[in-house]
């Protein structure tokens, strides 16, 4: 498949992520603070400057374009929300190498460099989200942990067309896109960076996520990635699967449990349905992984 023929997520599907993603943070932060989110967002958009930031509880402050980069998941419903942040913060060791494919401009990122973590790679095509991506890393103060690739990761070695659509955050690769960008397979471009081995690979790139895990395959196949967090969609379910096959083990986070939830059944209703805790993402990990989690005082138990 070449990368330009990768299929565009119709309207339904866009529109199932979306209320999807409104549901998750109403569950996590609760009405009230949900209501706060909102106010916040009708007061920006009655504003409408040209570019705006916003201040996280974790302390980063993340610059956007307004409208076409404004985290509206973030402004609503903040950060801290998504299970996997908690626990990764409870599991991070200053060895680390983290790799986000998707990194926009920069929340996930931004999280991970200010753990003690020994570095962090952060992957994005997009001309404008790379611009606001490293302004945020300068603002942050944490440049000298963070690098960044201009690169789009699929399951070919090519060139193509990318389309950054008005909203940044869902763009991707078209047949009509105005930019060309690079397009490498995971399995290949990470040995040529020298990231034989990373601790952390999270992969969120609008809808696309099953090209990238199928050019991951020969990474993940030898245990390349300890922890993979990865963009919940019904498109990736049967690539849970493959990965499930290579020896890695699926679950959700329970963050005031500190407890891991195993996903074991790869259909919907077993992915989606079941979740004993608010959440957009799933995680993955590696044997090695689920004793350094279990160590951590983190309980694994079965949904």
């Amino acid at each position: 498949m070449s990368a330009s023929a990768h299929p565009v997520p119709s309207l339904w599907q866009k529109a199932q992520y979306w209320t999807d993603k409104m549901l998750w943070g109403y569950r996590a932060v609760g009405i009230g603070a949900a209501l706060k989110g909102s106010a916040r967002m009708a007061y920006l958009y009655a504003r409408r400057p040209n570019h705006s930031e916003l201040h996280l509880r974790s302390g980063q402050i993340l610059e956007f374009k307004f409208p076409s980069q404004l985290p509206r998941a973030l402004l609503m419903f903040g950060d801290f929300v998504d299970p996997e942040f908690a626990f990764l913060r409870r599991t991070v060791r200053p060895d680390w190498i983290v790799a986000d494919v998707g990194a926009a401009i920069g929340q996930f990122t931004l999280f991970a460099a200010i753990l003690p973590v020994a570095s962090v790679c952060a992957f994005e095509p997009s001309a404008a989200n790379v611009a606001a991506l490293a302004a945020n890393i300068k603002r942050n103060g944490v440049a000298d942990r963070v690098t960044i690739h201009k690169t789009a990761l699929s399951n070919c070695e090519t060139e193509s067309r990318f389309d950054t659509t008005e909203s940044t955050w869902v763009s991707g690769l078209s047949e009509t896109g105005s930019e060309i960008v690079a397009v490498r397979t995971l399995t290949d471009e990470f040995p040529r960076l020298g990231l034989d081995h990373v601790s952390v690979l999270k992969i969120n790139v609008a809808g696309f996520e099953p090209s990238v895990l199928e050019g991951a395959m020969g990474y993940l196949a030898g245990g390349g990635a300890d922890i993979l967090i990865l963009l919940l969609g019904l498109g990736s379910l049967d690539w849970y699967a493959k990965v499930a096959k290579l020896g890695y083990r699926f679950f959700y986070y329970h963050p005031k449990e500190a407890a891991l939830y195993e996903v074991t059944a790869f259909d919907a209703d077993s992915v989606l349905n079941h979740r004993p805790w608010p959440a957009r993402n799933i995680i993955a990990l590696y044997p090695p992984a689920v004793e350094a989690a279990r160590a951590a005082g983190i309980s694994v138990r079965r949904l």
